[in-house]
């Protein structure tokens, strides 16, 4: 049965009807007690025919309010923001003004085949991701849905660990157009990156603290799993981090800054990064594959699977499972002399 209660306030008496039911919970206010009757009256028969009721919340918001609060109060706990923050003002501008109790999986999906008519999969799913957190945030917590149609949207099937890695005459392309760019960080970037096998945003937080030249090693504090990591430093990192270190900002502990405003910012060599690439004559090359480029090196001259792990900081063996077929002829050598081992001369 619903429950009608009176309140009394600055605007006179209103009567807030009640309705449980069948694990939906509504609520409704009115100026009279047999409209608060009658709504109640409705209500429970839409509930106990079956009917899913939208909450007032999910009436009176919107998609962009849904969005604008999840941008203020989840992105900011994420390591890369730019691109959740992309990824949400793609749905406000698409159906923003959408109200959330008309938000389906009909609408979604219309918008998820389109979309995968000019960006990858990956990508969908990355945009779909987000709008169905925020559903879930605004299910859970929020109590602005009493549901998250993305729950049963299905995601595009994704191709598999894209791997591509420099070769030699590339290589050597690369690391002479950076070293010859007039960005004062670029090469030592890139050598870093093809070196350690770090990320873009890894690199870019690292701070002088946590380099330790003489040992030739840095230590990573914010990884993507959100375990420490250590980076061996080769000779040639180092030398260039000896410069830069000779210039460094005294303003900021940051090793990798904005030349001119000394902070922090992932895109500020971006252009540089282009122009040396372009220069080298790279095809279908972006700066993450510098990473892909350093695992397969390991693989090429017989690091195992787990070592490649360690090295990239992966939780589990399948991520480097792609770079396995790059060292089937170490682990022939591996099988060919432990052959000779056990058999001797025969």
């Amino acid at each position: 049965m619903a429950t009608i209660r009176t309140r009394v306030g600055p605007k006179g008496t209103r009567y807030m009807a009640v309705v449980r039911r069948e694990g939906q919970s509504r609520t409704a206010t009115f100026r009279t007690k047999s409209e608060a009757k009658k709504w109640a009256g409705i209500t429970e028969a839409a509930i106990t025919q079956g009917k899913h009721l939208p909450s007032p919340e999910a009436k009176r918001r919107t998609v962009r309010d849904l969005l604008e609060r999840y941008k203020r109060s989840e992105i900011p706990k994420k390591r890369d923001q730019a691109s959740p923050t992309r990824y949400a003002n793609f749905w406000i501008e698409r159906i923003g003004d959408l109200r959330l109790a008309r938000l389906n999986r009909a609408k979604i999906v219309e918008i998820r085949d389109e979309l995968a008519e000019i960006r990858s999969p990956a990508t969908v799913n990355r945009h779909l991701a987000l709008i169905s957190h925020a559903c879930t945030m605004a299910e859970r917590e929020w109590e602005w849905m009493d549901s998250n149609p993305l729950r049963k949207v299905g995601r595009l099937q994704e191709a598999s660990g894209r791997v591509r890695y420099l070769s030699d005459d590339e290589r050597h392309k690369l690391l002479r157009k950076a070293k010859a760019s007039p960005h004062p960080h670029l090469y030592a970037i890139v050598l870093l990156a093809l070196t350690s096998g770090a990320r873009k945003g890894e690199i870019l937080g690292l701070h002088w603290k946590d380099v330790d030249l003489a040992s030739q090693r840095a230590i990573l504090h914010d990884t993507k799993n959100r375990e420490r990591r250590t980076l061996t430093l080769v000779p040639p990192v180092i030398e260039e981090l000896k410069k830069l270190k000779k210039v460094r900002r005294i303003d900021t502990d940051l090793i990798f800054t904005h030349p001119a405003t000394g902070k922090p910012n992932p895109f500020y060599f971006e252009k540089a990064w282009r122009e040396a690439r372009a220069e080298a004559e790279l095809k279908d090359f972006r700066f993450h594959d510098l990473r892909h480029s350093c695992a397969s090196y390991l693989a090429m001259n017989g690091a195992t699977t787990a070592e490649i792990a360690a090295v990239l900081g992966h939780k589990t063996l399948a991520m480097v499972k792609r770079y396995s077929h790059l060292s089937d002829e170490h682990v022939r050598g591996v099988v060919e002399r432990t052959a000779r081992k056990v058999l001797g001369g025969d």
